[in-house]
């Protein structure tokens, strides 16, 4: 009695510290308070005797379970439902669970979308779709507790909701939405092997590409995959590129983007995967009406300004002007990559962006309007 009683206060204060998480969720579903759901499990339930095997014949695991499942229920016959968000009930941890388990034949989880799901004991049933940003976020609460429960849950029946292709390029923007540890757990150790090498670890500058990695094997979808496309702009050497804070990517709505510390291989073959069509530039000259680089002779990035060369080249903020500007023609890369750059040349660039300042904020768009 001692032992449950400390169970309970300890379930009620991870609860409690939980509580502001699940408040939205709260907001718009049916959901019953913790101090509800904490009262309910108070009740003093007879224990299931599992028997031996010297009091009847043997019984398989699933007999068991079964019986357990009816010992309990039965007992709760008279009660009323509860219904229990999601992030709270990912807050639980295995010995929380075990008290749990004795009342899911009255416990309902809600999800994010206020969907409601049954028990089967401890096993959660049926299949749901769910926003990867609230899949992930249940995920990372039970993945600090140990619950099996929602770990399974989130790998095995719950498929991300398909996502737009800005959405797409938002994930690879941001290695630090995802702890590391979390996207290594919800990637098996054969995709880790494949796509990570052989010490199945996934590095902190590869940890946005683990993250649309996992939504793509978890079933989910871009939406608009087969209407866009995408342009990687990248320099032949990176010896002398400055001022430069990713690698720049243009979108077939004319966004430009600069993303950070882009593995640029894996998120093709990703991408790629998803159904979306990319197409790759690797200049030796970007040309515009300011100014120019090229890769001298010995293989260093060259500026030149007004006449004037000098070392280095902000490699990034030319390309724009250029793809902006149309002066690609003049670059030399321009018959290697003329299909390409056709392409390019449908795009529709805002003309009301002034091409001219080069101060956009890391991991947005660099120009163009977001798709509304």
């Amino acid at each position: 009695m001692l032992i449950k009683k400390i169970f309970l206060f300890t379930i009620f204060f991870t609860l409690s510290s939980n509580f502001s998480i699940a408040q939205e969720t709260k907001k718009k579903c049916r959901i019953n308070t913790n101090k509800q759901v904490l009262d309910f499990v108070k009740k003093e339930l007879k224990p299931f005797n599992a028997g031996t095997n010297e009091e009847g014949p043997r019984l398989s695991q699933s007999d068991l379970k079964l019986l357990e499942i009816k010992h309990y229920s039965d007992q709760l016959k008279e009660s009323r439902e509860m219904r229990m968000d999601i992030l709270s009930f990912s807050t639980l941890n295995q010995q929380d669970l075990e008290i749990f388990n004795k009342f899911s034949s009255k416990i309902k989880l809600v999800l994010s979308d206020c969907s409601e799901v049954v028990f089967f004991g401890d096993t959660l049933l049926g299949a749901y779709e769910l926003p990867y940003d609230d899949m992930l976020k249940a995920f990372t609460l039970a993945s600090k507790n140990n619950n099996e429960i929602i770990l399974d849950f989130m790998r095995n029946q719950v498929t991300p909701k398909s996502i737009s292709l800005f959405d797409a390029i938002n994930i690879l923007m941001n290695d630090f939405a995802t702890q590391q540890n979390v996207i290594m757990e919800l990637l098996s150790d054969e995709v880790k092997k494949v796509f990570f090498g052989e010490n199945n670890m996934v590095a902190t500058t590869d940890v946005a590409e683990a993250r649309l990695l996992s939504f793509s094997l978890l079933g989910g979808e871009i939406l608009d995959a087969k209407e866009k496309l995408l342009f990687f702009i990248l320099p032949k050497t990176y010896k002398g590129v400055k001022s430069s804070i990713g690698t720049l990517v243009l979108d077939i709505d004319g966004n430009l983007y600069e993303i950070p510390n882009l593995n640029y291989i894996l998120s093709v073959n990703i991408l790629s995967g998803l159904g979306v069509n990319t197409r790759t530039l690797t200049m030796s000259e970007v040309i515009s009406e300011s100014g120019s680089c090229r890769i001298d002779l010995a293989g260093n990035w060259m500026h030149k300004v007004n006449g004037i060369e000098i070392r280095g080249c902000p490699f990034n903020s030319i390309s724009k002007k250029m793809l902006q500007q149309g002066s690609h023609r003049n670059s030399r890369d321009y018959k290697s990559y003329q299909a390409v750059f056709e392409e390019i040349e449908n795009i529709n660039f805002n003309s009301n962006k002034n091409i001219e300042n080069n101060d956009e904020q890391k991991g947005g768009p660099a120009q163009g309007q977001s798709p509304s």
